[in-house]
Order: structure tokens, then C-alpha cells, then sequence
């Protein structure tokens, strides 16, 4: 503080005489020695900054660039400082070249690639959530399905354990881009994940579909009568909801996961063919589901969160639900960037939430994982997989390798969260897997398993097991086939209601379709039924030609 005073007192002007003609304004100061005074704190300002040292990386970019220089002109031979001028003309020359290089490879790049390169790019993934990790929230859980004595693999989706809602966020120093051990991975080439068929959803191929591989006229009118109750008690914002089943009653308990509501109503949709983009009855229907998922969703750098409000342990399953439903209407509709887009992040959350064991369960990254979430999340990657979108291969084969932890008999069987003999649902969900995983039709295991399936026959109240069997029996074809074809198509057809609020869905008798309600049995029911080209059979292909005994389809007909 004193030497500044000092300072400002040596810089004063020299005081000077007054004119005669100037002695009356000497009383006023003038205006002149506040400006200065001014200038002078200024001036002070400015020495205070540079007494300043600068920042270390400045002193040290500096001493840098000074021995560039001093390099570039002492230590270069005379024969490069001749041809400086050629020299910076090649070196621009090849920038300007490789910049149209890259802008060429991104032209040249898969759709999902450049989307995925466009959306980091553009700043759609928030890079906050790599910073804020949120605690996960502890759900308690039984050890093993047999403790609850529950026999049907739904019973995530219509856990009551947790009434509250909640979400959670997951972030993790962990790799997640080689999970897998190397050794494991041996067995990558038995993997063939097959680009599916969507071409059984057009009018002809549905028409075509249905008297190929089963379908009747009254198993069509069942469809149809399903599609429109769903229609009918959809919600103004474009969502359904577990809980508002109008007056038809039996309503789900899960009041909010609207998300996993809203996907099954929408899949039913999408099974017929029915989409946002294609003219008729449930067009609209369907466009402001989707509309609405899309809004719903959380994008991050996790990828697309699909969960929305979820209830109890139904999160990943969800997940999955939504996945799916996304990953077909993009297949069905692939013009629509914007929904491809989200597909893509929401397999990506999916990858990312997959177990060190190679499975998924209640949250993600949870260990162990069971079959019934696994078998969500597989039909998920393979809907997206079907529809062009990229996955990695390492999801699949960690899916393979948790299903070898919960096999039995080499493979007939499959258990929840280890090896079990006899356990119907699960085994359906696990060959079901094992199909899209690239087993072959010749695989003895597989055999063993569908004659299991076949043996047992269609439930009369687990439509949940009736769903993933219906699809392991009609990818296997055959008399099989037909056999239980026959009796799931009348038992459908008939149980369906036909009038009233009701008409067109189904009574609930899954033993845990109390959760999910009527909207969930009846989501189950039309996927069944919508069977016969919702998925080409895998092991026949809709346009093979393929030999088959007269007599054995007759035999199995009605």
C-alpha cells in the first residue's frame, strides 16, 4: 500500500501559476486531474498484472515454440530451406487431402456407424453421466425361483417386491468392450445370428404366411378383434398403461411402467404389419406410440434407458421389451433415421448392462443373471441384428456362454440362474436362444428339447411358457409343429372374449399376470397368434422348397 501511494505521488503533475484571468476557477478542481486520476489507477492496474508470472504451461508452450524456431532455422539443411515454399505447399496438399479422405469414409460407412459418429458429434449423448455416477438402488431379491414357489419365468416383470418407482443410472470404470475371456470366444464361428425376414408383415407375405404355416381365418379374426382393444384403451398421450384396461376389468397392479405396457401393445401392432408410416387403421395408433416412447426414452452416454418408471424388478425386462419394439419398427420402416437412431442407443444400453457372466438380470450389470431376462435381451439384439443394425459379437457370445452355465443334459434342458432338469419355461426360453445363436436343426440337444416341449404340450394357463414355445415349435416345423399348432390356435381362438368392454382380449390366468394384467395376457396371446409371420421359420425359409411328407401334415391337420 505505500508504494503505491508513493507511486501515485511522484506521477502528480507539477503544480502551475494561475493567469490573472484564470484565478476565479481555481476554487473548482478541473476537470482534468480526475480523468488522470483515473488513468493513473488504470496504469497501476496494469503494472500489478504485469508483475504477474505467467502459468506454467504458457512458459513452457513458449520455450517451446522458440526451439522450434531456433531449429527450424539453424539446424534444417540449407537444401530444405531452399524448397520451403514446395514444402509447405505438399504439407497442406496432404491435409487438404486428408480431410476429403474422411469426409469420403464416412460417406462410405454403415448407416448405424455414421449415425453413431453423427450423434457423438452433434452432442446428443450427454457426457455428464460419465461424471455423475448415481448409487443403484438395492432391490431385495429371492436366491432362487423355488423360494417364492413360482413356476412361471414372468415373475420379474410382475414383482411386487418393490412398489416404489424408481430409476437408476449406471456408470463404471469397467471395460465393457472385452468382457469376455479370450478362451471363450472359441466358439465364436458357431454363432450365424441371422438377418431375419420381415416380409411376412406385408399384406401378400401375411396372406401367404398364414395358410403356409397355419393360420386360419378364425385365428385372424382374433387378431384383428385384439388389435382393436388395444386401440380402444390406448391413452390420449399415446401410451397404454397396465393399470387403465377401461371397463373390462382386471387391470395390472403395475400402475406405472407404462413403458412396458406401451411395447407389447405396440409389438402387437407391429406384428400385423401395421406401422407409423404404412396408410390404415392403426396408423395413427401406432405413430403416437412410438412418438411416445421416443420422448419417454433417456438418452446418455449409456446409450437409450427404455425403462422408463419402472415398478419392482420389471426394469430390464423393459428394456428388452422396449428393444425389440423399436428395432422392428426401424426394420419396418428403415427411411426413419430418427428411430433407427434410438434403436441403436437402446442396444447399446442393453451391451453395456450385460453381466461379467455373460447374462442380465434386475439391474444392469447384475450377477448372476437368469434366463428369463436373458431371454428378452437376446430377442432384443437379435430383432436389431434382423433389422441391419449393428451388435457387437461379444454380447452373443457371452449370452452363449451363460447359457452354458445353466444348462442341463448337454444342453436339452435349461435352469433360471443354474442347471435344471424338467423346468419347462425355461428350457423353452433357453432353446429359443439357442436357435438364434446359430444351433443347427441336426443339434441332438435341440431335438431332445423340442420333443420335451411337444410332449408337454400347450398350457392351459401360462401363456408366458405358451409364447416362447409356440416360437421354439414353429422354427423346428414339421409334425411337431402342427401338432401344437392345433391345439394353442383353438385354445386361443376360443378363450378369447367376443363381447362386452372385453372383446377381443383375454381373461388372466397366467399365475403371475396379476402384475401385467389383462393388457399383458392379452399382448402375450395375439403375439402367439400372430406366430405364423411375425418370425419366418428359421430352419424353412419362406420361399424354400422344401419337401415334406404329405401323409405327416395330414396326419397332424385337423
Amino acid at each position: 500500500m505505500m508504494d503505491g501511494s508513493k507511486s501515485q505521488h511522484q506521477n502528480q503533475p507539477r503544480a502551475v501559476p494561475l493567469l490573472p484571468d484564470e484565478a476565479q476557477s481555481a476554487s473548482t478542481p478541473p476537470k482534468v486531474s480526475r480523468q488522470k486520476s483515473v488513468l493513473q489507477t488504470l496504469e497501476q492496474r496494469g503494472r500489478q498484472k504485469r508483475r504477474r508470472r505467467p502459468q506454467a504451461w504458457a512458459i513452457k508452450v513458449a520455450n517451446s515454440f522458440i526451439a522450434v524456431r531456433k531449429f527450424l532455422r539453424e539446424k534444417l539443411p540449407n537444401s530444405i530451406l531452399r524448397r520451403k515454399r514446395e514444402l509447405i505447399t505438399a504439407v497442406a496438399s496432404f491435409l487438404m487431402h486428408l480431410v476429403g479422405a474422411l469426409l469420403l469414409t464416412l460417406w462410405l460407412l454403415p448407416p448405424e456407424s455414421r449415425d453413431s459418429v453423427f450423434t457423438i458429434i452433434s452432442g446428443r449423448i450427454n457426457q455428464d453421466v460419465l461424471e455423475d455416477s448415481i448409487e443403484v438402488v438395492e432391490i431385495v431379491q429371492p436366491e432362487k425361483t423355488t423360494d417364492l414357489n413360482l413356476d412361471s419365468t414372468m415373475k420379474q416383470m410382475v414383482s411386487e417386491l418393490d412398489k416404489g418407482t424408481h430409476r437408476d443410472q449406471f456408470d463404471s470404470p469397467q471395460d465393457t468392450e472385452l468382457r469376455i475371456p479370450i478362451d471363450d470366444l472359441v466358439e465364436l464361428g458357431d454363432i450365424a445370428v441371422l438377418k431375419g425376414d420381415f416380409s411376412g408383415r406385408s399384406e401378400a407375405g401375411r396372406r401367404a404366411a398364414v395358410k403356409k404355416y397355419g393360420g386360419t381365418a378364425e385365428s385372424e379374426k382374433s387378431v384383428n378383434l385384439g388389435l382393436k382393444w388395444l386401440q380402444r384403451i390406448q391413452r390420449k398421450d399415446g401410451s397404454w398403461s397396465f393399470g387403465d384396461v377401461g371397463e373390462a376389468g382386471s387391470p395390472g397392479s403395475m400402475q406405472t411402467t407404462d413403458m412396458g405396457a406401451t411395447s407389447l401393445a405396440l409389438l402387437c401392432m407391429l406384428g400385423g404389419g401395421h406401422t407409423h408410416e404404412t396408410p390404415g387403421q392403426y396408423q395413427e395408433t401406432v405413430a403416437k406410440g412410438l412418438a411416445w416412447m421416443m420422448e419417454s426414452g433417456i438418452r446418455s452416454a449409456s446409450g437409450a434407458d427404455m425403462r422408463g418408471q419402472y415398478q419392482g424388478n420389471s426394469g430390464m425386462y423393459v428394456q428388452g421389451l422396449a428393444t425389440i419394439c423399436l428395432s422392428e419398427a426401424a426394420a419396418l420402416e428403415p427411411k426413419d433415421r430418427e428411430l433407427r437412431r434410438i434403436s441403436l442407443e437402446a442396444v447399446r444400453f442393453i451391451e453395456k448392462s450385460q453381466g461379467s457372466d455373460g447374462g442380465w438380470r434386475y439391474q444392469p450389470r447384475d450377477v448372476p443373471g437368469d434366463t428369463s431376462v436373458v431371454g428378452w435381451q437376446v430377442m432384443a439384439l437379435q430383432s436389431a441384428k434382423a433389422g441391419g443394425v449393428s451388435v457387437r459379437p461379444d454380447s452373443f457370445s457371452g449370452a452363449k456362454k451363460f447359457l452354458n452355465s445353466v444348462e442341463a443334459e448337454d444342453g436339452v434342458f435349461y435352469g433360471y440362474t443354474g442347471p435344471e432338469s424338467g423346468r419347462a419355461t425355461t428350457t423353452a426360453v433357453g432353446l429359443l436362444c439357442r436357435i438364434y445363436l446359430g444351433w443347427k436343426r441336426e443339434k441332438p440337444q435341440l431335438k431332445k428339447g423340442v420333443e420335451y416341449l411337444s410332449k408337454i404340450g400347450p398350457s392351459r394357463e401360462d401363456i408366458y411358457y405358451n409364447y416362447y414355445a409356440t416360437q421354439v415349435l414353429h422354427h423346428w416345423d414339421g409334425e411337431l409343429w402342427y401338432k401344437w399348432n392345433r391345439q394353442m390356435r383353438e385354445q386361443l381362438v376360443e378363450t378369447q372374449i367376443k363381447e362386452g368392454a372385453g372383446a377381443g382380449s383375454w381373461d388372466v390366468t397366467d399365475p403371475h399376470g396379476y402384475a401385467g394384467g389383462r393388457i399383458y395376457q392379452t399382448a402375450l396371446s395375439l403375439l402367439t397368434l400372430e406366430v405364423y409371420y411375425r418370425h419366418l421359420p428359421i430352419y424353412r425359409r419362406f420361399d424354400a422348397d422344401k419337401k415334406m411328407s404329405r401323409e405327416s401334415v395330414s396326419a397332424a391337420k385337423p
